[in-house]
């Protein structure tokens, strides 16, 4: 073995070399910030002059410890051909602790196994969290010795009582059920049932804000599944502010014998939860949640308004028009509105028109579709009117509308919306065109092409390249108005306007396409 890894080092040093004199100008240190620029001064770390070797060894675990996430592949691509010698790696005891054990880090990542064995050894005499990652990649080495040496240094930590530094990195711990070199389960279940040791939730819990929303997530969720979720567990879930953590609650207890959580969630800011609630609630208990079913009448979601007309209207009798009309002069919100257009009639029309000119934009959006639900022909009309409205939201529910139905006459409307519309207005209208399709549009896009403003331009570039890839492959009969305003369009076209070489090839073919 000692004669391979000589007969290893002596091909090696052929090409490599470590610098060990000053012979080189240091590179700029101060500069560097990537991983990836480690593998070109981590040579002069060897370097005879002492300043030297400590700037750039400091350098080296500054770009280190400033990386928020280290990823297995990524870091291991940047370091691995680092060319070092087992006898290299006592160098580093000339540097502080921590420079130490990132330069062993980075050395354990080596594509050579004497050199990860040989810096393994030195991270498991003293296994820290910010060598915790590093133990955890190599329990998936392909060297079976260098995996017994990584365990060594996991079960070290575990002794230690180190529970925050397996949670912070719980992607790794989970990622070991992934490795398909080695069966990693044992080591996998060990670090959980350290982390979750009666002893240990307590501490865990009690800091559980210091942990990032992931965390968090992994926490809550090894407790649900190991069923260890108590009432102060659950107000914890329940208050965090991560949806997805709540509703992980939700999704994992009873909600029909838990009264008072459900009336909370009911309540919960996010709609999925709100909704998750709602299916909870039987037609046997619905007057325990009358109040909060009261309120959800006029939530923003248009399912938990039906939902909660449905279960009061089994309990009791009650006008909802009125109760929506007095609450739309009242407290104009989105649910109120669109809840008056559900139940109401045509005779509410003058109401919710009185909208369309509020200040606030969720108002103007929410009348307009309301408007839609009774009269939907009327609310097309207002739609191509309120097409320049300020608001990108409003412009949505406009374009929403008007494309419900396709009809020839919108595009003689929208074209005349775009002549005079804003640059967020003619970026809309082009859009709807797109939707319309037929061989005419191609004329707005060309209009486009020569547009002054670059979004329009480069929007109008993608509408053309997709028409044409399309169309051409269209039997339908080109008729004469469509083929002139398409024709025209050419003919008014600036190609020298910083047009990419395939649009102009593109344009140059359209009027063979329309002979």
């Amino acid at each position: 073995m000692e004669f391979l890894k000589n007969l290893f080092y002596k091909k090696k040093s052929k090409t490599n070399s470590i610098i060990t004199s000053s012979e080189e100008s240091l590179p700029d240190l101060e500069s560097m910030t990537e991983i990836r620029q480690i593998s070109s001064v981590f040579s002069w770390v060897f370097n005879q002059n002492k300043e030297t070797a400590t700037k750039s060894a400091e350098a080296i675990h500054r770009i280190f410890t400033s990386q928020t996430l280290i990823r297995n592949s990524d870091f291991y691509n940047s370091v691995k051909d680092i060319y070092l010698r087992n006898e290299n790696l006592s160098k580093f005891l000339d540097f502080e602790s921590e420079i130490q054990n990132s330069l062993y880090c980075i050395t354990s990542m080596n594509r050579n196994g004497y050199i990860r064995e040989e810096a393994l050894r030195n991270l498991i005499k003293n296994p820290t969290k910010s060598t915790l990652p590093f133990l955890l990649f190599r329990l998936s080495d392909w060297v079976p010795y260098i995996r017994d040496l990584a365990k060594k240094g996991i079960e070290k930590l575990i002794e230690k009582g180190e529970t925050s530094c397996f949670i912070h990195n719980h992607k790794i711990v989970e990622w070991l059920l992934d490795v398909n070199r080695a069966d990693l389960r044992d080591i996998h279940q060990k670090i959980i049932d350290f982390i979750f040791d009666e002893n240990n939730i307590e501490s865990t819990l009690e800091t559980i804000q210091d942990y990032n929303e992931g965390a968090r997530l992994f926490i809550f969720k090894n407790l649900i599944k190991q069923g260890k979720v108590n009432d102060q567990i659950f107000d914890l879930i329940l208050k965090d502010k991560i949806y997805l953590i709540r509703l992980l609650a939700v999704r994992n207890i009873n909600l029909l014998e838990r009264a008072d959580v459900l009336k909370k969630l009911l309540k919960d800011k996010n709609q999925k939860i709100r909704t998750y609630a709602i299916y909870n609630i039987s037609k046997n208990n619905v007057e325990v949640f009358q109040e909060e079913l009261n309120h959800l009448l006029f939530d923003n979601s248009t399912f938990l308004r039906t939902t909660s007309r449905h279960l009061l209207s089994s309990i009791k009798s009650q006008n909802y028009v009125e109760l929506y009309r007095e609450k739309v002069q009242s407290n104009p919100n989105t649910g109120s509105i669109i809840g008056l257009s559900e139940v109401g009639d045509k005779s509410d029309l003058a109401l919710l028109e009185t909208f369309l000119n509020s200040k606030i934009i969720k108002q103007r959006s929410a009348a307009l579709y309301a408007i839609s639900n009774l009269d939907e022909k009327k609310a097309k009309e207002i739609a191509f009117e309120m097409l320049n409205d300020d608001s990108n939201s409003v412009k949505k529910v406009c374009s929403n509308l008007i494309i419900r139905e396709k009809l020839l006459e919108d595009i003689t409307k929208l074209r005349k919306l775009y002549k005079n519309g804003t640059t967020d207005t003619k970026l809309q209208v082009l859009k709807l065109l797109n939707n319309y399709g037929g061989w005419s549009i191609a004329g707005d896009f060309i209009k486009g092409i020569n547009d002054e403003n670059p979004k329009i331009r480069h929007i109008s570039y993608g509408f053309l390249v997709g028409w044409f890839d399309y169309t051409i492959r269209l039997s339908q009969e080109i008729k004469a108005a469509e083929r002139a305003y398409v024709l025209d369009a050419i003919q008014k076209t600036n190609l020298e306007n910083d047009v990419p070489d395939h649009l102009k090839r593109i344009i140059n073919r359209i009027p063979f396409l329309f002979k």
